[in-house]
């Protein structure tokens, strides 16, 4: 043990004293939960009108990048929904009484072949042991519990997972494990346990629940997934490149490096090449899929930034259209520049029409 019993008393008392604090503000923190909650549903109602706007006046493009805006909009809910269910169960529960404290941290000494403590910054340290998920080493980490923030239950300050030997993913190195990004973590279904145990002092139990997270891979919910763990690869030619260097196709929702893909040079909307070449193949005039050249500025645009002339129904970009670069225009100036053949008069005929009073052409 690498506190003593004495120290791991004191600590025990500490953690049930703060517990205590906890509870006599239990209801203010409900109440902060709430706000949280209902800023959330707000952020959601405004996200559903903008929709319904987009819906009504048939904005395909703006509704596109909604919707994938979105997503994180909607998924703000039930994570704000689900720390007020955390917030109501903890101020139901009972903290443990000192001793039964000091047993869970003797316990977890045991468990975990040690248990470490901080004194400077009051914070209990326990280590796993290597851990590897679908063939992808991932190393030990360390489980820090700050005691001070277990008085008013500040989650994302209580316990931090610490990379003993950081194998991070090639893409971002402050995701060192898929369900830990900067120290954090995503407990997903195990949250309500875990911060259940934590409310009444379990601190074993607390150590337990995040070890098994750690050791657990959800291919649901990654920061990163382990089959991109070392990069993420071209959907086409398979090439490994950074996340950042990514170009997303919206018709097949794939990631593609940058020379696999072709862009609309009037809204920026990205395709690749394979749905470029189906499209051809289907002759789909109004495919929203395809990207097309203007015929003059030969820039790749997509069929919804084309339009048709309205004086020779050419099809070709917004741009080239409002600059008046339509060849009919310049084919009509020439046309009025150029004297028909068939009105012209010889110096002789221009005479005779002088002679009789006629207009001469």
């Amino acid at each position: 043990m690498d506190v003593s019993a004495r120290q791991l008393m004191q600590v025990a008392a500490d953690i049930r004293s703060r517990l205590l604090t906890f509870r006599r503000s239990r209801y203010s923190y409900v109440e902060q939960q709430l706000a949280l909650l209902t800023e959330a549903m707000q952020r959601l109602e405004s996200f559903r009108r903008k929709l319904n706007i987009c819906g009504q006046r048939n904005w395909s493009l703006a509704a596109a990048k909604l919707m994938r805006m979105g997503q994180s909009v909607v998924n703000d809910v039930p994570h704000h929904a689900q720390d007020v269910r955390r917030a109501l169960e903890a101020c139901g529960a009972e903290p443990s009484p000192v001793k039964a404290v000091f047993a869970e941290l003797v316990q977890a000494d045991q468990e975990f072949g040690g248990i470490e403590y901080d004194k400077s910054s009051r914070t209990l340290v326990v280590v796993t042991d290597d851990i590897t998920l679908e063939e992808v080493y991932l190393g030990p980490f360390e489980i820090h519990l700050h005691i001070p923030s277990l008085a008013d239950m500040r989650y994302n300050l209580m316990y931090r997972i610490v990379a003993r030997d950081p194998q991070p993913a090639a893409s971002n190195s402050s995701v060192t494990h898929p369900h830990v990004t900067d120290e954090s973590l995503c407990a997903g279904d195990a949250s309500a346990a875990i911060h259940a145990a934590l409310a009444t002092g379990r601190i074993c139990d607390f150590f337990v629940l995040v070890r098994s997270v750690l050791t657990t891979y959800n291919p649901g919910s990654p920061y990163i997934p382990l089959d991109s763990w070392f990069g993420v690869n071209c959907y086409d030619c398979g090439t490994s490149m950074d996340s950042e260097d990514t170009c997303w196709c919206r018709a097949c929702e794939q990631d593609f490096c940058s020379d696999c893909v072709s862009c609309c040079h009037q809204c920026d909307e990205t395709t690749c090449l394979g749905c470029i070449r189906d499209c051809s193949v289907c002759g789909d005039s109004t495919c929203l899929n395809c990207i097309d050249s203007c015929p003059v500025c030969e820039e790749p645009v997509c069929h919804s930034c084309l339009t048709k002339c309205p004086d020779c129904e050419r099809q070709l970009c917004r741009l080239c259209l409002e600059e008046e670069q339509c060849p009919c225009i310049q084919e009509n100036e020439e046309n009025e520049d150029e004297e028909p053949e068939g009105e012209r008069q010889t110096p002789a005929e221009q005479e005779r029409s002088a002679a009789s009073g006629a207009p001469v052409a």
